[in-house]
């Protein structure tokens, strides 16, 4: 290890942007870290005939190709879906570390019973693959659950359409998630969030044994761990993993 910093490539989730990883890439690069944040297909701008065509696999092959256009291995960092593509990554290339945030996990994505309520009305629309965006009620009840009425207020314009068929793809456990956990040798964090309403709390413990991580964990964050409100929370015992494992400069 020679302590100079690798570049990080933020991958977001669903319903998200790159312009909604803004708090996370501005700690890491007042940090010194080179960022980079690939928008996925069908949003800036939203899309819907993209989406409509989009899976997982459309996804990994944006992260992919962000990836392999950097000269050097970097950190990869992902949040929600974009925790799973991060995974994806691991198996496919040697990135330096791994971190997966409020990460979905590979395989089927267990409902919780509290929002399922929420999650009827969508059916139709994720069944039938088709580009959807929940109401506002669900999204403050459900992702971005214990943030307060105001931030919940300047995320909701921000929040983009997503693809059915991706949601259709984690709900079934089709194969464009599953993960070949062997093939996963770069050091791997796992940070979930006690609130989270989208990815149950022994789901991620479960996603942490598999690759043998360490697992911060925040109790009262929703799913919306990347919020502007959350960083100096959340970010800081990152870098300082990540300094650590990977024997960092200051």
């Amino acid at each position: 290890m020679d302590g100079t910093k690798p570049p990080v490539l933020f991958l977001h989730g669903v319903f998200g942007s790159p312009s909604l990883l803004t708090p996370w890439t501005a700690f890491f690069e007042n940090a010194g870290f080179e960022c980079h944040a690939p928008a996925l297909p069908g949003r800036e701008p939203t899309d819907d005939d993209v989406l409509a065509r989009t899976g997982i696999e459309d996804c990994f092959e944006v992260a992919r190709a962000a990836f392999d256009r950097l000269d050097t291995a970097p950190i990869v960092i992902g949040h929600s879906m974009g925790g799973l593509l991060t995974q994806k990554l691991a198996a496919a290339r040697t990135p330096r570390a791994a971190v997966l945030l409020a990460s979905i996990p590979p395989g089927v994505l267990w409902p919780q019973l509290r929002p399922l309520p929420h999650l009827f009305p969508l059916l139709p629309k994720i069944l039938a693959g088709k580009p959807f965006r929940p109401s506002e009620r669900t999204l403050r009840e459900v992702p971005l659950s214990t943030l307060t009425r105001a931030e919940q207020d300047e995320l909701l314009p921000r929040l983009v359409r997503d693809s059915g068929r991706v949601f259709r793809e984690m709900s079934m456990g089709a194969a464009s998630t599953r993960v070949d956990a062997r093939a996963v040798t770069c050091p791997v964090l796992c940070v979930s969030a006690g609130e989270d309403r989208n990815v149950a709390q022994w789901m991620s413990r479960r996603l942490a044994a598999t690759y043998q991580a360490e697992h911060q964990v925040h109790p009262r964050l929703p799913h919306w761990i990347i919020a502007a409100s959350a960083v100096d929370e959340v970010a800081p015992p990152v870098l300082a993993w990540l300094t650590a494992t990977l024997g960092l400069t200051s």
